[in-house]
């Protein structure tokens, strides 16, 4: 009789235990889902994401190792990265500085935040943050999209010349739809009796960069041609130059360069000037308006350091270079250095000459 008891009291109890430890394994994984999740978050969170990554910077910096595994890891892919060498740069940027963050943006309409990393305060890299997953209840879990340099460059690109970055062709995903000219050229395609051709120049954007990277241009015949910078962020890539072309216009601008310098220290008034036309000047009847100041009083004059540089073939009729000098003037008992630095545009005219159609004093 006992023993009927005991198997029905067995048949009985079985279930709730059953029951039981169902409800044990619902809540230990209801509570291990919970504290997963809320830990993803809480890693997620931007503030404490930026916080572990200047604590492994700071460990790095402290090991004097290279930041190029995190490079590897969140650097750009972009023409003009490399994880290696940027890596390098980062290092020495932080060196035993302090190193901080601090917020750049809110979060965008696409869900991502930007922040600053600075070293003794100087801004020297920058991260992007993004809300990849939705993590419990709906939270946003964040994570490092990008960690990049803080240089920007735009580049211009004479029509008919692809570009390459560091040996990288530029693609769609680097040009802007904006189409310029460049601020210099401006000037001389508004002037009402302008008879050159001034092209418009297609325009990349290059960002998040650590360094400058080598630019060069390849024409349809497979030419190529170096980029140069035309003012701290912008660089022009144009057409070859063919070495005659480079001899002949060297020669050119050395001749004019002297001559220009000898006509403002021989005829201008005592206390200089703020202006002046140059009536010989084959296309146009003026200069820009110049601000440079000379003594006219003078024993003797000379030369010395003059460089031609940064010479841009923009088409096979316009082209620009820049000449630097030191002109020497000897007078009033004393020796006076003005250290110059001109800009010339010379045009290709119909009689095959090429003559000057604007200067720029830099």
């Amino acid at each position: 009789m006992s023993n009927r008891r005991s198997s029905r009291r067995r048949r009985l109890v079985r279930p709730y235990i059953v029951f039981v430890l169902v409800l044990l394994c619902l809540t230990a994984a209801c509570w291990a889902y919970l504290w997963s999740g809320l830990s993803a978050y809480e890693k997620g969170i931007p503030a404490n994401i930026m916080n572990d990554l200047v604590a492994s910077l700071e460990q790095s910096a402290e090991r004097g190792e290279s930041c190029a595994d995190l490079l590897d890891k969140y650097g750009s892919t972009h023409p003009g990265f490399d994880a290696t060498l940027d890596g390098a740069l980062l290092s020495e940027a932080l060196g035993s500085k302090k190193i901080t963050h601090r917020k750049a943006t809110e979060s965008t309409a696409s869900g991502a935040v930007q922040y600053q990393i600075l070293a003794d305060g100087e801004k020297v890299a920058n991260v992007e943050l993004t809300a990849k997953k939705q993590g419990i209840f709906g939270l946003e879990i964040y994570e490092i999209h990008r960690l990049s340099g803080t240089r920007h460059i735009t580049v211009l690109a004479v029509p008919g010349v692809q570009v390459y970055v560091s040996g990288q062709e530029l693609t769609d995903e680097q040009k802007s739809d904006e189409v310029r000219i460049p601020k210099d050229l401006r000037a001389l395609s508004e002037f009402p009796q302008n008879r050159i051709d001034v092209p418009s120049y297609e325009t990349y954007v290059l960002d998040g960069l650590f360094r400058t990277p080598e630019i060069r241009g390849r024409s349809a015949s497979g030419q190529e041609s170096e980029g140069v910078f035309i003012n701290g962020d912008q660089v022009i890539v144009s057409l070859p130059i063919s070495e005659e072309l480079l001899a002949d216009m060297e020669e050119r601008a050395t001749t004019i360069t002297k001559k220009y310098s000898y006509y403002m220290s021989d005829n201008l008034v005592w206390g200089g000037f703020r202006s002046y036309i140059v009536n010989t000047a084959p296309v146009y009847d003026r200069l820009r308006t110049l601000e440079v100041y000379w003594y006219t009083l003078h024993d003797s004059t000379r030369f010395e350091n003059m460089r031609m540089q940064d010479w841009v073939l923009h088409t096979d009729r316009l082209l620009s270079l820049r000449m630097t000098y030191d002109f020497i003037v000897v007078g009033q008992g004393k020796v006076t250095t003005y250290p110059t630095d001109l800009t010339y545009y010379l045009a290709k005219e119909d009689d095959g000459v090429w003559r000057v159609a604007e200067m720029i004093v830099n």
